[in-house]
């Protein structure tokens, strides 16, 4: 009765954080977020051809790809995103309920993961990332349970999780592997010896070995040198203490200052499991926990760049702030133990769960949104008509570039240096040119009235600027005309 009574409330906060995350993206008709067309013209491709447009790691795309057969892509991503960031609520109510000693605890870390402010905004604009977090806690559960009794079935099981959580998304991979990391290591020397300890030792190695000529292959797909290069620049000397996830100009993410919460619960954790009776593969799983959810509050995280590590790793505040509030809850049921029993303190923690689901379901998750609005997509689809064959489009903005690519399915790129010069087409928008009276839009009005050169095309039905389409001769003519200070910044082709 009690099993199936959590196993409903589970469900039940599946379906409500569905809901939650549904609600802000079916709010618009078009992709949410920089990189929202991303996902639909990956999944179109899949349906398509079979294979992805842009390489990644493919798994997010894959799940999406059934929900857009009964729909469309776009549509088929929302819902994908949804319910994909949605059912961290299961293996998070796994992780806590063994992290916890408890039932109470378990629910209690589902309700606080899948409710998050940065679950919900994982869900708009880093979906992959929300759904790596997703297989990743998958994979710390399977973990937990191999510990707990070790079988080859359960080993290999929680192998195959920790590969699903890198293919689909290298971070969350990352996340996962460092956790429980020391407890495998732990494990394999006290079950292992001689030989098998010697060619378990290898077999490790030549993963690590197989990972770096993965990565170096295919760096979109698997962790490169670069995205370890992101490490060297993860502290900057400058605190912030607010615990915000983004403090950029102009732009400032909180997030519920989840890493700040995150950051006091994980040290309110490493006490407990100083003292708590667990096994030591167990304990040091949650160690590695308390020193995530302590990197990511740190206040000397960069957190002003917002394609940085820091402001994902803001973003992932939610995952050990979820895993440590089941550790001190269920510390605290033994600490009631003598004044209550077990129903009771169950009861108690699965109460300020509740409280919590409350709240947390009709908070605020729209913050950080970045919406489509309808004339610049109209003003997107008006290019195709206009978009010479065989030209590649160089867009300076992601958001743009890959709205290019699904309204038109012209070639497009950021940086033009790999294009050769004659399949050049510029697309320019308002905001990159600095705003009407920016010198760059009053340089592309005069080139409209030199015969000499072919007008910059206007597309935007609401501005003649508002996105413009030049040909490659016309930017050189424009650069040309542009003053010094001007010209040198535009030249270099900056991207947003």
């Amino acid at each position: 009765m009690i099993r199936t009574a959590l196993a409903a409330a589970v469900v039940g906060l599946v379906g409500l954080a569905y809901w939650q995350h549904w609600s802000v993206l079916s709010a618009s008709p078009y992709p949410i977020g920089v990189d929202g067309y991303f996902y639909p013209i990956q999944v179109r491709s899949i349906l398509e051809h079979g294979s992805l447009a842009y390489p990644a790691s493919p798994i997010t795309f894959y799940w999406m790809a059934p929900f857009a057969l009964l729909s469309d892509p776009i549509i088929g991503a929302k819902i994908g995103a949804a319910l994909g960031c949605a059912l961290i609520a299961v293996p998070a109510y796994g992780v806590g309920k063994k992290l916890g000693a408890g039932s109470g605890s378990g629910l209690l870390a589902a309700v606080v993961a899948a409710l998050s402010a940065g679950a919900g905004f994982l869900s708009i604009e880093f979906v992959k990332q929300g759904l790596g977090l997703t297989v990743a806690m998958i994979a710390l559960w399977a973990v937990l349970g191999a510990l707990e009794r070790t079988t080859r079935r359960r080993a290999f099981g929680a192998f195959v999780a920790i590969v699903g959580a890198f293919a689909t998304h290298k971070m969350a991979g990352a996340i996962v592997l460092l956790i429980v990391a020391p407890a495998v290591v732990m494990r394999a020397r006290a079950l292992l010896r001689g030989r098998r300890l010697i060619y378990a030792t290898l077999g490790g190695l030549a993963i690590v070995v197989t990972l770096i000529i993965l990565g170096i292959a295919a760096p979109h797909r698997f962790v490169s040198a670069t995205d370890l290069a992101l490490v060297g620049h993860l502290l900057t000397p400058h605190a912030t203490w607010s615990g915000d996830a983004l403090v950029a100009p102009g732009a400032i993410i909180t997030l519920q200052h989840e890493a700040l919460i995150a950051g006091v619960l994980a040290l309110l954790a490493a006490g407990v499991l100083w003292t708590k009776p667990l096994a030591r593969e167990v304990r040091a799983c949650g160690l590695m926990i308390v020193v995530l959810g302590l990197v990511i509050a740190t206040p000397w995280l960069r957190v002003d760049d917002p394609q940085g590590l820091g402001f994902r790793l803001r973003a992932a505040a939610f995952v050990p702030m979820a895993l440590c509030a089941a550790i001190c809850a269920g510390a605290l049921a033994r600490a009631l133990g003598h004044k209550m029993s077990v129903i009771e303190r169950e009861g108690m923690i699965v109460g300020v769960a509740a409280i919590i689901a409350v709240v947390q379901l009709f908070g605020d998750r729209t913050e950080g949104q970045v919406r489509t609005h309808p004339a610049l997509a109209a003003a997107v689809a008006n290019a195709k008509d206009h978009i010479p064959a065989g030209a590649t489009v160089i867009v300076p903005e992601r958001h743009i570039l890959y709205m290019v690519d699904w309204y038109t399915r012209a070639p497009v790129r950021l940086r033009p240096e790999s294009v050769p010069f004659t399949q050049r087409v510029r697309m320019l928008g308002l905001v990159y040119m600095g705003g009407d009276e920016g010198v760059l839009s009053a340089t592309l009005d005069a080139a409209r009235r030199d015969p000499g050169v072919a007008p910059p095309i206007s597309l935007h039905a609401n501005h003649r600027n508002g996105l413009v389409l030049v040909t490659e001769p016309t930017w050189n003519w424009v650069l040309a005309h542009l003053p010094a200070g001007a010209h040198d910044y535009f030249a270099k082709w900056p991207t947003i």
